[in-house]
């Protein structure tokens, strides 16, 4: 019979991703986000659509990126893909899944400067990779 033991603290993981490529990352991920509002826009001004349904298409599908973009396929935005870096699940190493994805940038247009401060801090988690369970690697 064997037991496990469960570390008194919190050991900070090898493969974590520097500030650095996480800042970076970040702000690849903004301009993609930037970048898919104004095609968006374009498209659905060319196609005349109604004021409205413009508004929806126009605002969502950025914002839908923007949220839900770290459960992209191995836990990558175009960001992190672009700088070698991934979100995984902190117990698991799972990729991060759509809700984690949510909680974790949901935090970050409300809480932006304290959320990151967080982040230089022993464990390099931002405020909403605390409360997703999630944390940035090194793919």
């Amino acid at each position: 019979m064997s037991t496990t033991e469960t570390p008194a603290a919190y050991r900070k993981p090898s493969n974590l991703a520097g500030l650095g490529r996480r800042w970076g990352g970040q702000m690849i991920d903004v301009l993609v986000t930037y970048a898919i509002f104004f095609v968006t826009f374009s498209v659905v001004e060319f196609l005349q659509l109604s004021e409205q349904i413009s508004v929806w298409i126009s605002f969502g599908a950025p914002l839908a990126y923007y949220l839900f973009s770290d459960a992209l396929p191995n836990g990558q935005s175009v960001g992190k893909k672009l700088l070698g870096i991934c979100v995984v699940d902190e117990r698991s190493y799972l990729n991060c899944t759509i809700a984690q994805s949510f909680v974790r940038n949901i935090t970050t247009p409300f809480l932006s400067i304290l959320d990151w401060i967080f982040i230089f801090f022993g464990s390099r988690k931002r405020l909403g990779d605390m409360l997703a369970h999630t944390i940035v690697i090194k793919a």
